[in-house]
């Protein structure tokens, strides 16, 4: 008998992992880019009763909100699309951020959501949530570290996440002073400098480039930063001309100011304090005492010419906050690492122990084993695999930086059938089948269907994954999560549809081995589609018709 063709095993295994792809590129290309909603002043009338009119966003997105009359009564944004990579359980949301005319924020509401329907409602209802935002400006803000609603936690840090980015963003644009630097403001004190550009490194500052293209110099503003400081009567915007690695002072140059006209005057007529921070470094600037370095404001405006100062150390306090959030995607992998991060990583490595040592054969390691996974994994970490987030996932990417184990885990989840033969997740992962395998043979009389019966019901998860497969490329409206079990783990988020199907398959599991696994999860039938079972494998119907589906959302589906 002829030895079977080498290349053939893996020809399967690249056709399998070809149709995974297809399907992610399918469901991206029926979800494009989100995009900021249009907004009419009813959909703002809780956040101001008198809004007339919006005016046109602005180059940073923000529309001013106005009375009949015309006056400006503050402002509002919306976190799309500078928003739009932060997924949280399954896709981004876009949120709606008012503020006062002063700059502080009067609330947030959601306006559209990639994320479960379930997991969004439940951090709608939660409003302290919404609250610790309030009352608060861009400033006070950077140091927050916002409270995650319990059982929807990758949803509301996502959305968190979202708004302090946009307000972080909007710290650039200052609400008082809203004219940006102009080239002529910054030859004044740089002689050389030909054109200015975004910088890259330093956000809401600009790049000072001379006739040949190179950089010589940083341009920065004090403003918004400085906003709330007041000199005599109110705040000023200053010109900060750094060198060109951001770290030393060079001079300075008032732009604009709200005190009064006569002691502006006698600050722009003293060169020497003008001259006060030149030289200094960033760290010096931030870190100042003024009367332990000696330094008198101007005769005649001196509360003026203190409030300058202020705005400059204010400014300089900032740029080392701005600086120390610039860290490597390692420090920043670091920062946001969870503990359930570290705990998906241990469920991993007590999967890889369970599937390739002598421990499967154990029966109390195999219990204890599925007592854990239904304990950690179920109740207290609640993140299990289901098509709602894989699909979700597909479709707006990854929470990779948010949720760092959590994808590792689906990762190889999806990895482990076609070059391990092994079905890691659902016999040594998954906290719905390990509390099926604990209730296995529980009961003295068991019910095993016919072969026909068995034969039929097992194709019932493969057309469960095709209904997904359709849903989210046409927008059916299906929840995806109610097809499944596993948000039941999690009570306060899950609806009845979910509840009822994980506690009817556990009873069914009482008496037919693991049948929700076998008859009902379309999770694990896209585990087994992917599935690489040795060389008898070969090319069969399940693989064909999943092309079929894939070639039909293609051809049919918007893109």
């Amino acid at each position: 008998m002829p030895a079977p063709h080498r290349w053939k095993p893996h020809a399967l295994r690249l056709w399998r992992l070809s149709l995974l792809v297809l399907a992610v590129l399918a469901l991206r290309r029926t979800h494009p880019t989100a995009s900021a909603v249009a907004l009419t002043p009813d959909r703002i009338h809780d956040f101001f009763p008198a809004a007339a009119s919006l005016t046109p966003p602005n180059s940073s997105g923000m529309q001013g909100v106005q009375d009949a009359s015309g006056i400006t009564l503050g402002h509002v944004m919306q976190t799309s699309p500078e928003a739009d990579d932060i997924i949280g359980y399954s896709g981004p949301t876009n949120t709606l951020i008012a503020l006062d005319s002063r700059g502080r924020v009067l609330g947030l509401r959601i306006l559209s959501s990639g994320d479960t329907t379930d997991h969004l409602a439940e951090v709608v209802r939660h409003r302290p949530f919404f609250k610790q935002f309030t009352e608060k400006k861009a400033a006070d803000l950077a140091t927050l570290q916002p409270q995650a609603v319990t059982g929807a936690t990758l949803t509301s840090s996502a959305i968190a996440e979202g708004v302090l980015r946009r307000l972080g963003k909007s710290a650039t644009t200052s609400l008082r002073f809203p004219d940006a630097l102009t080239l002529a403001e910054v030859q004044k004190l740089e002689p050389k400098a030909a054109s200015l550009r975004e910088s890259k490194s330093h956000p809401g500052s600009q790049d000072v480039l001379d006739a040949t293209g190179t950089l010589i110099a940083l341009a920065v503003r004090t403003a918004p930063a400085s906003d709330s400081t007041i000199g005599y009567k109110g705040p000023s915007d200053t010109f900060m001309l750094m060198d060109a690695t951001g770290s030393t002072l060079r001079g300075i140059a008032l732009r604009r100011s709200y005190d009064t006209e006569e002691y502006v005057g006698y600050v722009t007529g003293d060169p020497a304090f003008l001259k006060t921070f030149d030289g200094m470094t960033t760290e010096n600037i931030a870190h100042i005492d003024f009367n332990a370095a000696g330094i008198e404001g101007v005769s005649g405006a001196t509360q003026t010419s203190y409030g300058i100062a202020e705005g400059v150390r204010v400014r300089a306090e900032s740029w080392l906050k701005e600086s120390e959030a610039r860290r490597t995607w390692w420090q920043q992998l670091r920062s946001r690492w969870r503990w359930q991060d570290t705990g998906h990583v241990t469920i991993l490595l007590a999967a890889f122990a369970m599937a390739f040592t002598p421990l499967r054969g154990r029966a109390w390691c195999r219990h204890l084993h599925h007592a854990l996974l239904v304990l950690y994994g179920g109740f207290i970490a609640g993140e299990m695999l289901s098509q709602g987030l894989l699909a979700g996932w597909a479709a707006h990417g990854t929470p990779w930086k948010n949720a760092t184990g959590l994808v590792l885990l689906a990762t190889i989840a999806l990895l482990g059938p076609v070059f391990t033969s092994k079905q890691l997740y659902c016999h040594h992962i998954c906290p719905h089948g390990a509390l099926q395998q604990l209730l296995v043979r529980r009961l003295p009389w068991q019910w095993s269907p016919s072969k026909t019966i068995d034969k039929t019901l097992s194709k019932l998860p493969f057309l469960l994954l095709a209904l997904v497969l359709f849903s989210a490329a046409f927008a059916w409206p299906v929840n995806l999560n109610a097809l499944e079990p596993f948000d039941a783990y999690l009570f306060r988020v899950a609806g009845w549809a979910s509840i009822a199907i994980a506690i009817g398959g556990l009873l069914w599991s009482l008496f037919t081995p693991l049948a929700y696994c076998r008859y009902a999860c379309p999770t694990g039938a896209l585990f087994k589609l992917l599935r690489f079972t040795g060389d008898a494998d070969h090319f069969g119907t399940r693989d064909w018709l999943a092309a079929l589906c894939l070639v039909v959302v293609f051809l049919l589906a918007p893109g």
